[in-house]
């Protein structure tokens, strides 16, 4: 009896155990307060995201082509030349169906140049090579083109090796029989040739975002540029390809966000009618996963003259308010403070439909410029759109990018220094983002107390003031300019900001960046980007390949479990 009460007591501390173990390990996976997200790729850098099992979808769509006798010199089609026979860039004038499967191709002699398409992909180094599969429906003839080794092919299916990424992959369509034309094309690895039909999402992508606690979908639903402006204009899951104007189909998007556990961030396209909301709102109903937030944003950067979205914003502000009372004289910033009044009550109307269909697990969200918090004040009082905008949104967003200043043209020539001294020159950068007091700047603590001092601690204010949270819809480095005239030419500063992406010190700045945002009362930090290829336009992403690891990343899922 005395033996069976021990052995009792010890399964029952054992037991105890395990469990204060496991409250233990949940505790450090998710700290509370430490909310991260990230921005998903651009559409063009969808081959080094490679975020689907089925490769077609990530193509650049159909390219239209010619046929020339290179060796006499000669067109074979009426009007080919050698500079157009790859490209006659006539892809508007291919008959395709709803979903876009091209339904016929024109004859030799007809009106376009055109006798053949192809579907090509962007090929970085990350693209996956090896043995792959091809399936399609119908009647036509195609041919796998690039680095490959075709090992069958028969109607219906092509097997093929990708050799390598130092062609391009190209699937070529010389003919489509218009009674039963090619349709449902599908470029599978044949590692995924047991869950191709029941599962969407490479699984390597999947476990490499699985941890963020939101996904800002801007990126992917071509949010910057479209013209999108009513539902039935937009792509389907049905859709050949997603590589264009009408972005991700919807679906698609709430079902990542499913298979992440992650709340998804949508951003409105600046020209979508009530209805297009309404539809939205009410498919992200049916489909998202009960309980799961969803952060709710109209257009995108509608202070930022880089994007069509805000001249749209001001006409249509004009428009409404010829003669609105604004106490600005600079024309220009009349019209920007005209394009934030049209933006609030833009996102007003956008919150009350997406609160009708969702409840509070719609999070509305509006904002602007971190270094003006101005604007942040127009779009909350909205004097022109009826006042008191504030009181329909959840949240105020900004963008808190740190170090962009470094790469301005009045630190040009000490960057250049920096560029040819090697691991010295990386020592200083590394010493001027920690620590500052190398680069001309406002703020002598470097480039992260330069963040948090221009861009978080004035939003928190404003955002406490009027009882919302502060995000920040993007974040991260910003070792990089566009605007003049500070823009970059200098092959070596690139080259030199790419390694300083990739340094094992990047992952430190990362992590003291991280918790001075917390620290100084942000909420969630959107990161800008997810995967995508580093180049001299873009030192943005957390990775370069799905299921790898950087500093960056490093830091960032250390912050999410606490550490």
């Amino acid at each position: 009896m005395i033996k069976f009460s021990r052995t009792l007591l010890n399964q029952t501390i054992l037991g105890i155990l395990v469990l204060f173990n496991i409250f233990s390990i949940n505790s450090v996976m998710a700290a509370p307060g430490h909310k991260l997200g990230y921005n998903t790729s651009n559409m063009h850098q969808l081959s080094s995201a490679n975020p689907f099992i089925d490769i077609f979808k990530i193509s650049r769509g159909w390219i239209t082509s010619c046929e020339f006798n290179w060796q006499k010199n000669r067109a074979i089609d009426p009007g080919c030349t050698k500079k157009i026979s790859f490209n006659t860039k006539e892809s508007d004038k291919v008959s395709v169906d709803a979903n876009g499967w091209p339904k016929r191709l024109p004859s030799r002699g007809e009106r376009p140049i055109f006798t053949s398409i192809n579907a090509i992909w962007d090929m970085p180094e990350s693209f996956p090579t090896g043995q792959h599969f091809l399936t399609y429906r119908g009647d036509a003839d195609i041919t796998v083109l690039g680095d490959v080794k075709i090992i069958r092919s028969v109607p219906g299916r092509i097997d093929f090796i990708l050799r390598s990424t130092s062609r391009s992959l190209r699937i070529h369509i010389t003919r489509i029989n218009p009674k039963n034309y090619i349709r449902d094309i599908k470029v599978i690895p044949i590692k995924y040739a047991n869950i191709y039909k029941k599962q969407t999402f490479n699984p390597d992508y999947v476990r490499t975002v699985r941890d963020f606690n939101s996904i800002r979908f801007m990126p992917w639903q071509n949010t910057k540029d479209t013209n999108l402006s009513r539902w039935n204009e937009r792509a389907t899951p049905r859709s050949a390809f997603y590589n264009h104007d009408a972005g991700m189909p919807v679906e698609v998007m709430v079902d990542l966000a499913n298979a992440t556990n992650s709340s998804p961030w949508f951003s409105m396209p600046h020209k979508a009618t009530d209805r297009f909301m309404q539809n939205f709102a009410n498919t992200v109903k049916q489909r998202l996963k009960r309980g799961q937030k969803v952060y709710i944003e109209y257009s995108n950067e509608i202070w930022n003259n880089m994007y069509p979205a805000t001249h749209y914003a001001a006409k249509m502000g004009l428009k409404l308010w010829p003669r609105g009372k604004l106490k600005i004289k600079n024309p220009h910033t009349r019209r920007l403070f005209l394009a934030l009044n049209y933006n609030a009550k833009r996102s007003k109307e956008m919150c009350r439909i997406f609160k009708r269909n969702l409840g509070n697990r719609a999070i509305c969200v509006v904002s602007a410029y971190g270094s003006a918090p101005q604007m942040g004040e127009e779009l909350m009082t909205c004097p022109l759109a009826g006042g008191d905008c504030y009181k329909h949104f959840d949240a105020y967003a900004v963008a808190p990018y740190f170090g962009d200043y470094i790469a301005r043209i009045e630190n040009r020539n000490l960057l250049r220094g920096w560029s040819r001294q090697g691991r010295n020159g990386m020592n200083q950068l590394f010493k001027e983002i920690l620590y500052g007091g190398l680069a001309k700047d406002a703020y002598k603590g470097g480039a992260i107390e330069n963040a948090i001092e221009d861009r978080v601690k004035k939003n928190v204010a404003l955002a406490r003031k009027y009882g919302v949270k502060l995000l920040a819809y993007e974040g991260g480095q910003h070792l990089l300019r566009v605007d003049r005239p500070h823009v970059i030419h200098d092959p070596r500063i690139f080259s030199f900001f790419a390694d300083a992406n990739r340094d094992s010190r990047m992952g430190q700045a990362y992590s003291k960046y991280l918790h001075a945002w917390h620290r100084a009362g942000g909420d969630m930090l959107m990161h800008f980007n997810g995967i995508s290829k580093i180049n001299d336009r873009n030192y943005f992403p957390m990775l370069e390949k799905s299921g790898t690891r950087s500093p960056k990343y490093n830091a960032m899922i250390s912050y999410l479990r606490g550490r």
